[in-house]
């Protein structure tokens, strides 16, 4: 059921238009803009756009005050490493852009803006199919979880034990 929910979003995603990724990542940042956890966080999670997915890495310039990192893959787990101007994006094997070093704040962080390829009205994630950010939440559980998705995103599929919920999720 996931996979072929999988490959129906990535297909979909191929067909959108420049326009709609950049309108549809205003609206999210919007969102964001107005969301308390985020306001509040001085440490934030975010992800480097791939694949078709919102970019929402402006709001790193328009939050100077916050402290961002970007996931890394370590060890078949993830990092938060912290974004900063030197920063060297390298592409990892999976074909996303990770940092090729930095500071691990991972244990600090209070928010995450996690990529999802779908959301459940019951707030569960349907990912890119390797566990890691499930994996991942299952021992850093503080963290306000907020997923991404385009309008057309919200999916049906029936968790499964390994499955975390997020918080919540925009929809842009």
């Amino acid at each position: 059921m996931k996979k072929v929910l999988r490959k129906q979003i990535i297909e979909a995603r191929l067909g959108i238009s420049q326009e709609k990724k950049l309108q549809s990542s205003k609206k999210v940042m919007d969102m964001l803009m107005e969301e308390e956890h985020f306001l509040k966080a001085d440490f934030v999670g975010i992800f480097y756009p791939t694949q078709n997915e919102m970019d929402l890495t402006p709001l790193i310039d328009k939050y100077p005050q916050k402290i961002f990192a970007y996931p890394k893959i370590v060890n078949d787990k993830i990092q938060f490493l912290q974004v900063d101007k030197t920063i060297e994006l390298k592409k990892s094997h999976f074909g996303v852009s990770e940092p090729s070093y930095g500071f691990d704040i991972t244990s600090k962080l209070e928010v995450i803006i996690v990529p999802a390829l779908g959301m459940t009205k019951n707030n569960y994630r349907l990912g890119y199919g390797k566990g890691y950010y499930d994996k991942f939440f299952k021992v850093y559980q503080n963290p306000y979880k907020i997923g991404i998705i385009y309008e057309q995103e919200e999916v049906s599929f029936e968790p499964q034990a390994h499955d975390v919920p997020l918080d919540t999720y925009f929809k842009g």
